[in-house]
């Protein structure tokens, strides 16, 4: 039995993967998505086209309603954000207008990332890639279980902040490591549709991006990673390497980086699609149960 495997990779900048010629995540075909349609471009939105082959408005307008109170200086979001936004991100101290930022949004919408990390697997409202599978696997995705905004995330990311990496960066990593067993664990068992994710490197990435030896380091074992998978797969068997978006330096930015406009997607079958979205469909015209097809 053939199966599909789909490495999620949160943050795996395209631009990247192309300079460092990383070519086990380039595998056969690569390509670089297109993220125009998403009013924010943020990590659950763009996940869950994927597993829907739409932009689902219930997950993607309540991180529409915070980028209002938030001054981004990167491509990260469409949302223009009032005058006064504006105005205290030029004059007020970081730590005041972060203060404030969650003290208006707490009073304007509930926490973005708690109400949509698991949408898709609550509500069943719409259906998914794994509806089309018999015995499909996965350790969790944005608006499918995993939540990649936890108060201990927040607290890890306060805290490289404000200068201090090294909570972060044993949290992330920490994490990887989890993943990456289950990944393993996965492969080795029947299942005809895998679908990976792990969130570790955008975590990273938004700290690391202006540090590339160190950065190109964790893309490095990135790339063993995708070759030690594909030496696991059998004749028929087919890998999707895909990011939700990448990451570039944003002046200005307390972090260091911020999400680019623009994903990466992979496969070792000469395929390549255009948007995330587009993965639903090409996975799903390769089900046993699908009707679909796939130019």
């Amino acid at each position: 039995m053939s199966r599909i495997i789909v490495l999620g990779i949160d943050g795996l900048e395209y631009n990247l993967v192309e300079e460092w010629n990383l070519k086990y995540l380039k595998q056969k075909a690569y390509s670089k998505t297109n993220l125009s349609e998403f009013e924010v471009v943020v990590t659950p939105p763009i996940w869950a086209s994927m597993l829907t082959g739409q932009i689902i408005p219930e997950i993607e307008e309540p991180f529409i309603k915070r980028h209002r109170f938030i001054a981004h200086k990167g491509k990260s979001s469409k949302v223009k954000p009032p005058w006064y936004v504006k105005l205290g991100s030029k004059i007020l101290p970081l730590k005041i207008r972060r203060k404030i930022g969650e003290m208006v949004i707490k009073r304007v919408t509930e926490d973005p990332f708690l109400i949509t990390y698991d949408f898709l697997l609550r509500t069943k409202k719409y259906k998914t890639i794994f509806d089309y599978f018999e015995n499909p696997w996965t350790n969790g995705i944005p608006s499918y279980g995993r939540n990649v905004s936890t108060p201990e995330v927040k607290e890890v990311m306060t805290a490289a902040v404000s200068g201090n990496l090294k909570p972060l960066l044993e949290y992330a990593f920490g994490t990887y490591e989890r993943d990456r067993k289950a990944l393993f664990e996965a492969l080795d068992n029947d299942y005809d549709l895998i679908f990976w994710y792990t969130p570790f490197l955008d975590e990273i990435s938004h700290f690391l991006i202006r540090k590339k030896l160190k950065l190109m380091n964790v893309y490095i074992d990135l790339n063993k990673l995708a070759r030690q998978v594909s030496q696991k797969l059998g004749d028929g068997d087919i890998l999707y390497i895909i990011s939700d978006h990448g990451m570039e330096p944003i002046p200005g930015d307390p972090r260091g980086g911020d999400h680019s406009d623009h994903g990466f997607f992979s496969s070792n079958t000469g395929e390549t699609i255009e948007k995330p979205q587009e993965l639903f469909k090409l996975i799903v015209s390769k089900a046993p149960t699908s009707d679909f097809t796939h130019p």
